[in-house]
């Protein structure tokens, strides 16, 4: 029940962050915003007030807002083109930000999570190799290290410093290698074999195998001030996007695979395990998906609002609309492909997390 609610907290926030952002952007310009909801059909709770309907549906997966002029989620082209109040009676730049608005709500959203937590936390830094975290089933575990045993060699090399340490870890992926550590005053020693992972390269947009023995080191950190806070909200931003970048990337040369895509259902799952941590997990949890998101929706895929912008963009080049049918036809296509990739990765999902 825990996961499930979590789940809701977080999908109801990002998509109501991005659908407002559609709607604030649509009043602004004058459009007629008809429909507002939260969630798919079929409706759950529905109130109009003035010329727009909000609506929550039963299917907490998504929401839309539904303008007048404009093909969208619901297919639907009987509308006059004509309208003054419509979408498409708007100039191109009008398009592009009521379409852009909602990723650019997410991004700040995540911006604006990141940045409070680094000013309510701090900057944290892993440093020392005395462990605060010892994870179970994992190979450091299995050899025996317990939380306050202090790694000081691995294979044979002296280590200072935590990056020290995860650097010799991780280039050894299914390698045994020696461990030495301290346990109080007495010295121990056992053979550990990193349990081997993928994981993206941000610098050459490969996916390495990276050795992981599942252990954490210890933390500092240091209080900064709003401006500071600020800036480091944004590196966050710019990590998220660039390992956005990166997954893509690697699953288009062919580098990484389908299989490792987490869907509604990882999300879901890693939902309840980041609000079991706490806080401070669930809100950055929060804000890494809603900048994922962001970023998945301005692909030029039909059916996200990349989808949109490119229609936009292709009209602005040929000096003329795409007939609406053509663009109808599109969306579908890009529907079919999307719900097809859904359940592609949910099957990996629950072969992953639930499949025991």
């Amino acid at each position: 029940m825990s996961t499930i609610l979590s789940f809701i907290v977080v999908i109801g926030i990002i998509v109501f962050v991005h659908e407002l952002g559609h709607y604030l952007a649509a009043k602004m310009s004058g459009v007629r915003v008809e429909t507002f909801s939260l969630g798919f059909p079929p409706k759950m709770l529905g109130h109009k007030i003035g010329e727009t309907e909000y609506i929550i549906g039963w299917v907490p997966l998504g929401g839309y807002v539904k303008m007048s002029g404009m093909i969208d989620e619901s297919f639907d082209e009987s509308f006059d083109p004509n309208d003054p109040r419509g979408f498409m009676a708007q100039s191109f730049w009008s398009k592009v930000f009521i379409i852009s608005a909602g990723v650019i709500m997410n991004v700040l959203l995540g911006w604006l999570l990141y940045s409070s937590l680094t000013y309510s936390e701090g900057v944290g830094r892993m440093t020392g190799t005395t462990l605060t975290l010892v994870s179970p089933d994992y190979p450091a575990a299995e050899a025996g290290l317990e939380v306050g045993d202090q790694i000081v060699a691995v294979a044979g090399e002296r280590v200072e410093d935590w990056s020290h340490m995860t650097e010799a870890v991780r280039k050894s992926p299914g390698i045994p290698v020696e461990v030495e550590w301290l346990r109080g005053d007495s010295l121990m020693r056992t053979t550990i074999t990193p349990r081997s992972a993928r994981e993206f390269n941000l610098r050459t947009g490969a996916v390495d195998s990276v050795g992981k023995i599942g252990v954490v080191g210890t933390f500092t950190t240091e209080r900064v001030g709003p401006l500071a806070a600020f800036v480091h909200g944004g590196e966050q931003v710019w990590w998220v996007i660039r390992l956005n970048v990166a997954s893509v990337a690697a699953l288009l040369s062919g580098t990484a695979s389908v299989r490792e895509l987490t869907g509604p259902l990882g999300i879901a799952r890693m939902s309840g395990e980041s609000a079991r941590s706490g806080a401070a997990s669930f809100i950055a949890f929060i804000a890494l998906i809603s900048i994922s998101i962001a970023f998945l929706n301005i692909l030029p895929v039909p059916m996200l609002d990349g989808g949109h912008l490119l229609f936009l963009v292709i009209e602005s080049v040929i000096g003329r609309e795409i007939p609406e049918k053509v663009k109808t036809m599109m969306m579908k296509v890009g529907l079919a492909m999307l719900l097809l990739l859904v359940a592609v990765v949910s099957y990996h999902d629950i072969l992953r997390f639930y499949w025991r």
